[in-house]
């Protein structure tokens, strides 16, 4: 019976071509039990947000400079590292990373000249203040002015513009590189403000002198109005080394 035998190998071969392409359909293997053990866990956070936020008068790391550490060799001035200070003047930004807190001056026979208030400046200008009081300012003083006392502080630090007006250039004081002095005080004489106009000749001579020599900017009485009672001195690097000694003493020409 052709037609029964034809039949049967036509279901047999669509049987068999079922079957192969059943075999051959990859099937999706099971989940390892394992796997789900082996997700990492989120890490907890921990329950104080502040936990990582750094102490804000903590001194930064890098808090030690090559400056600071002369100044630490030199041990001629008692201060302290502080946290770094900075601002916003205008479009600038203000600030030293690494600044000093100086209250004192040690003298070279013993005893201290204070700072007051304290000195908040970077350690380069620092240790050159420290210098001038010590080996200019204090050597200077006459038996008749007595022995250096104090050093009354007008500014250092501040985050402003050149004389406070408003769109002018950052002043050196934003930049921690600049220290301001209102007055001085002597054993004998007492306190001798900047623009006194009775005053120690030799001390203030050797004082103009010797700030001219060690600061690249020194702006005092008769310089311009906004130094008429105060003594300015920064270390601001120009082009060429260029300095600036403004200073006017009634009894002594301009240098």
């Amino acid at each position: 019976m052709p037609v029964s035998y034809r039949s049967t190998f036509l279901l047999l071969f669509a049987a068999a071509l079922s079957g192969n392409a059943a075999a051959q359909v990859p099937m999706p293997l099971p989940r390892p039990a394992a796997l789900k053990a082996d997700v990492p866990r989120p890490v907890a956070r921990p329950s104080d947000p502040s936990a990582n936020i750094p102490t804000p008068n903590a001194a930064p790391e890098d808090s030690e400079q090559p400056h600071c550490t002369e100044l630490i060799a030199a041990d001629i001035a008692t201060f302290e590292h502080v946290a770094s200070v900075s601002g916003v003047s205008g479009g600038a930004f203000c600030g030293d990373r690494a600044p000093v807190r100086m209250t004192a001056v040690k003298l070279a026979g013993g005893g201290t000249v204070e700072l007051t208030p304290a000195v908040v400046a970077r350690c380069e200008i620092a240790l050159q203040f420290a210098r001038w009081v010590r080996d200019d300012l204090a050597a200077a003083a006459t038996p008749h002015d007595g022995t250096l006392q104090r050093i009354e502080i007008a500014a250092s630090y501040s985050c402003r513009p050149r004389n406070n007006i408003a769109g002018a250039r950052l002043s050196e004081h934003a930049l921690a590189n600049a220290i301001d002095v209102r007055a001085i005080v002597v054993s004998r004489g007492g306190r001798i403000a900047i623009d006194d106009p009775v005053r120690p000749a030799i001390l203030f001579s050797e004082m103009r002198r010797s700030a001219c020599a060690r600061f690249t900017t020194v702006l005092g009485p008769g310089a311009d109005a906004a130094h008429a009672d105060h003594l300015h001195v920064d270390l601001r690097h120009r082009r060429n080394g260029y300095r600036i000694c403004q200073w006017h003493q009634a009894d002594e020409p301009m240098p």
